[in-house]
């Protein structure tokens, strides 16, 4: 008893001591003596809205992605208006489609607009003017970490090429030219696809991507049940795929459960074994 009193009394003076210690050289500064380092003078900040962050905003590299839905009252003259309104803005189409009013199916379009990114507020403004806006959505993306790091791995890269064609260049052993045209070859091809990573994220900064939809106003959207006998083939379509998707899984998790079931046997087989032999003798009559 008196042994384990000491042992508490030795342990709470070491923790007191070592708690001096680091409150006293928290409080010094890293300098000789212990004297505190001079504080730095704090440096101005610059206004919020000032020429530094302008300049900072004016390299943001932002995609802009979004699409729009209109009620119109004829699909194909308002697909072709905003053709021409994308046009006037300096942009182009890269997909149209356009259905015909059938008995089941109201007449109906779809485009894929791009648009130059300072354009868009403006296009946006001139698109909603052909119908009646049913619902829209603009997303901004910031990559400037993307483009700096894909510039950064192109400089390297090339940097990379022309040290071995310099190599190259001075090479005079058949083997050591073999050796370097396999590893420019690798290197280039390395290149010209970090290249068209940059390009194809610079064009998309470059051009906003809007996905415009025009429908006749009223109009059910393609593929919706229509009547009784829509809305029944469409409930038996999802259960066979919800069914489907139950086997998909049971045949997934099947081989699984036949390793645990054997695990399982052999452990409760191991178990019983064990127990019977700890189990005593009956004493003898």
């Amino acid at each position: 008893m008196k042994r384990y009193a000491l042992t508490v009394v030795a342990t709470a003076a070491a923790v007191l001591l070592l708690a001096g210690c680091s409150s006293s050289s928290g409080a010094s500064s890293p300098s000789e003596g212990g004297r505190p380092a001079p504080i730095a003078p704090q440096q101005e900040k610059s206004a919020p809205g000032g020429a530094e962050d302008s300049a900072v905003s004016a390299d943001a590299q932002v995609v802009t992605t979004g699409w729009v839905s209109l009620s119109v009252d004829d699909p194909s003259a308002a697909s072709a208006s905003a053709v021409a309104v994308v046009e006037k803005h300096g942009g182009h189409v890269d997909n149209r489609s356009e259905w015909a009013g059938t008995d089941s199916e109201s007449a109906s379009a779809e485009l894929t607009i791009r648009v130059p990114e300072d354009k868009i507020t403006a296009a946006l403004d001139d698109l909603k003017k052909l119908g009646t806006v049913d619902s829209a959505s603009i997303s901004s993306t910031d990559v400037t970490a993307q483009t700096t790091d894909l510039d950064a791995r192109i400089t390297a890269m090339q940097g990379s090429v022309d040290r071995l064609l310099d190599l190259m260049a001075a090479a005079t052993d058949i083997d050591d030219l073999i050796t370097l045209e396999s590893a420019i070859s690798t290197r280039q091809a390395d290149l010209d696809s970090l290249k068209s990573q940059r390009d194809l994220l610079g064009d998309q900064v470059a051009y906003s991507t809007i996905d415009l939809q025009l429908h006749t106003a009223g109009s059910i959207r393609p593929g919706a049940p229509k009547d009784f006998w829509g809305g029944l083939v469409v409930g038996w379509n999802s259960l066979v795929a919800a069914l489907n998707g139950s086997l998909v899984a049971l045949g997934v998790a099947l081989p699984w459960l036949l390793v645990l079931a054997v695990l399982a046997v052999i452990t409760l087989v191991i178990v019983r074994t064990a127990t019977r032999r700890k189990a005593p003798t009956p004493p003898a009559s």
